[in-house]
């Protein structure tokens, strides 16, 4: 069975990855076709509203990838977009906003295989059924 084609849309940290290797001037990811970054400075400036806009304009997945936890070179950038996603931190995603379509990874500029890896198991588990709410 192949995989279905998912448009993903992915907010990216210019200092969590090597973005200039793994890109094309489309700014697509070289390894999945099905994905584009958009590149930022630090991944502490998205907001969840930029994730859900980018699901509302037709994305199957979104996700913000940044430093490692501890390695942010503005300090707490990955921290703020973690506790925002997870709803710890205002502005969160909205309530009806599905959680399965939303990803995060935080990574090094070393942990390119490691990011490609996670990103395959993040589109595999889109088709997962919705998680109880207890």
């Amino acid at each position: 069975m192949s995989d279905p084609k998912r448009t993903v849309i992915g907010f990216v940290c210019e200092r969590s990855l090597p973005v200039e290797r793994m890109l094309d001037e489309h700014k697509t990811l070289l390894d999945d076709p099905d994905t584009k970054f958009v590149v930022v400075p630090c991944s502490g400036m998205v907001k969840p509203t930029l994730l859900e806009a980018a699901l509302a304009n037709g994305a199957d997945a979104t996700f913000v990838c940044g430093c490692a936890i501890g390695d942010c070179h503005y300090r707490t950038g990955n921290l703020m977009i973690r506790e925002r996603l997870e709803g710890k931190r205002n502005p969160k995603l909205r309530k009806t906003t599905d959680r399965r379509k939303v990803g995060m990874f935080f990574v090094t500029m070393k942990d390119r295989v490691a990011f490609l890896e996670a990103l395959a198991a993040f589109k595999a588990g889109l088709d997962a059924p919705p998680a109880q709410e207890d």
